[in-house]
Order: structure tokens, then sequence, then C-alpha cells
């Protein structure tokens, strides 16, 4: 009998558990449609923030406009932010000028930018809640756009 209690706690533990996820509806704008490739998108945790590899969930999306939209679906509650860049030349990663500076467009969520690399996590966070979407709207920028030289 014992053992039989227990288990019916597991198991409602368990549901209870799913049952604490969210999802997070992404419209990424001002992708770069003629210079065509994939736009990279990554969920991250504040561990691995934004590093390659580290995220998530990621996944790719392939250019075909001017915007994208992308869902993460069973998001456990929490804390993230995102990372995205546009691969233009399909090498799987953000690519950088001699002085570190990306020359494909990138963003992060809640639009920040750090001024010597990634914001940091705190700023581009946001919260996933149980059984909530989430809706951001992130926009991609090229560096020169970012400095206010366009």
């Amino acid at each position: 009998m014992k053992n039989a209690v227990i288990i019916l706690l597991l198991m409602l533990f368990g549901i209870t558990l799913s049952a604490q996820s969210g999802e997070v509806e992404v419209e990424i704008t001002e992708v770069v449609a003629e210079w065509g490739g994939s736009v990279i998108i990554g969920l991250f945790e504040k561990k691995g923030f934004p590093k390659a590899g580290k995220a998530v969930f990621s996944d790719t999306i392939p250019v075909r406009d001017i915007k994208a939209t992308y869902k993460f679906e069973a998001i456990p509650v929490g804390k993230y932010a995102i990372a995205i860049y546009q691969d233009v030349n399909g090498d799987d990663k953000l690519n950088r000028d001699g002085y570190g500076r990306p020359t494909e467009p990138y963003a992060f969520s809640n639009n920040v930018f750090g001024r010597f690399g990634p914001p940091k996590f705190a700023k581009a966070s946001f919260l996933v809640t149980s059984d909530a979407e989430s809706r951001l709207v992130i926009h991609l920028k090229e560096y020169s756009n970012i400095r206010g030289d366009r």
C-alpha cells in the first residue's frame, strides 16, 4: 500500500512538472532577404548565453522574406534570452571582421545590444510562464546600424 501511495504521488508530481511550461513566439524583422541564407535562432538559459552550441533550444529558418516567425513550444518555466543571426554564407557561425564586429545581421531578445560584445543576460532575458504564450518582436541589425553609420 505504501508503495502504491508513493507511485501515485510521483505520477502526480510528474504531471505537475510537465504542465509547467509555456510557449514563446518570435517575430524576426529586418531580415535581409536579398542576402539569402538562413536565420539561426537560439533560446538560452543564463549559463551559456549566447555561446554557439550552448542554446537550450535552437533551430534554422530558411530566409524567404524580410520577416520570419518561429515558435518555441513546451518551454519549461524560467528565465531565458534569445540570440539570432542571419547566416548569409551558410557556414553555421556568426562571421566577424578583424575587430570582432559581426558582419552578418544579428539580434537579441528585448532588442538590446552590448557595447563591446553581446548584452548581459539580465538585459536580454524574459520570463516564460506556465501555460502561457509570450510574443516577442526582435529586429535584426547590421553592425553599421548599431553604430548609427547608416
